[in-house]
């Protein structure tokens, strides 16, 4: 039996602009400024048709925006990006923390089971992931009252 949580992979979306007021309407924009997405899966031992061990593997990727031209910004722009970007960096850590909770004894849950009864476990545990983190994104207002909302103001 086991959980293993592999390193969380960081990717990162290019977002152009050559102002953080322009950076800043594009990500207004988008269905979300960051992601955080799960990908876990599981391999079971069975004795007659019982549960004996279970191994879950869940891979995690974490996809933040990028601004390509960060560089040229003014250093008043680039505080504020880096201020945002480490807001959103937060809440989605959050979304990383929720998997580590929701997931970190699924393998006890279907050990005992039939294999469809572990399956069931499995389908319920996934199920009550989705809705934590739908229930945090929710209550964070999806980070904006985190601090994830870009300032352009002088």
């Amino acid at each position: 039996m086991s959980v293993e949580f592999d390193d969380t992979e960081w990717a990162s979306q290019s977002v152009d602009g050559s102002t953080l007021a322009t950076v800043a309407q594009t990500i207004a924009g988008m269905t979300e400024a960051g992601k955080t997405e799960w990908f876990p899966s599981y391999v079971t031992s069975t004795t007659a048709d019982v549960v004996s061990d279970a191994t879950v593997t869940v891979k995690t990727k974490v996809t933040l925006p990028q601004w390509s031209s960060y560089g040229s910004a003014s250093q008043s722009e680039q505080t504020e990006w880096d201020r945002f970007c480490g807001a959103l960096r937060a809440h989605e850590q959050g979304h990383l923390d929720l998997v580590t909770q929701q997931l970190s004894d699924v393998d006890q849950q279907m050990i005992g089971q039939s294999s469809a009864g572990a399956d069931s476990a499995w389908k319920s545990s996934l199920a009550a992931l989705t809705s934590a983190s739908d229930t945090y994104d929710t209550s964070t207002d999806h980070g904006r009252n985190q601090g994830t909302i870009i300032n352009v103001s002088p």
